[in-house]
């Protein structure tokens, strides 16, 4: 709502000014085809993996614990066994069972703790990357005498003749955008 509003405050201004001169980017392309935009998504996906498999590591070693814990139970079934043994082979049960359930808490709180490191990378990047774009619009805004540029989602209708993305691009380093406008 706030872009919508700046947005019509600039189509006023510039109605009333016939010197005024404005233009549109499309910010997702511009983002999408930033020069680290790859790379940052490579180090995302390979952060992801690497949490991945430490998650697998500890569910291999809960598959284990029930696995012992399994055969345990089966040895406690048998019926030729003392009753001070089947009291003993029910306390390793016991604590089979009290370490499974610490691993289980211990993955949950690490798969939470994963999850919010991975989104905090991702939003940093992200950040970054934005930034970056914003500073070279601005920069080709003051080269080209721009008085303002819009994010042409921030508008209900521009003509495309407005839309200098490219040329924007270009001002990134980059000659031609990897994905459609």
């Amino acid at each position: 709502m706030k872009k919508l509003i700046v947005c019509i405050c600039a189509v006023a201004a510039a109605a009333a000014s016939a010197e005024f001169k404005f233009a549109t980017v499309n910010l997702e392309t511009l983002i999408k085809n930033h020069p680290n935009h790859e790379s940052n998504r490579t180090l995302v996906k390979s952060t992801a993996d690497d949490y991945r498999a430490k998650m697998e590591a500890r569910q291999e070693q809960a598959k284990t614990l029930i696995e012992e814990g399994k055969k345990m139970q089966s040895d406690w079934q048998n019926p030729m066994l003392s009753p001070s043994a089947k009291a003993d082979l029910q306390k390793k049960l016991d604590g089979i069972q009290r370490k499974l359930l610490a691993a289980q808490q211990e993955m949950r709180a690490d798969d939470q703790h994963y999850q919010d490191e991975l989104a905090d990378l991702q939003q940093r990047l992200f950040k970054i990357e934005k930034k970056d774009v914003e500073t070279k619009i601005a920069e080709f805004a003051k080269e080209q005498g721009y008085d303002i540029i819009f994010d042409v989602a921030a508008c209900g209708f521009a003509k495309p003749e407005l839309d200098v993305t490219d040329a924007v691009l270009k001002k990134m380093g980059v000659d031609k955008p990897k994905t459609d406008k």
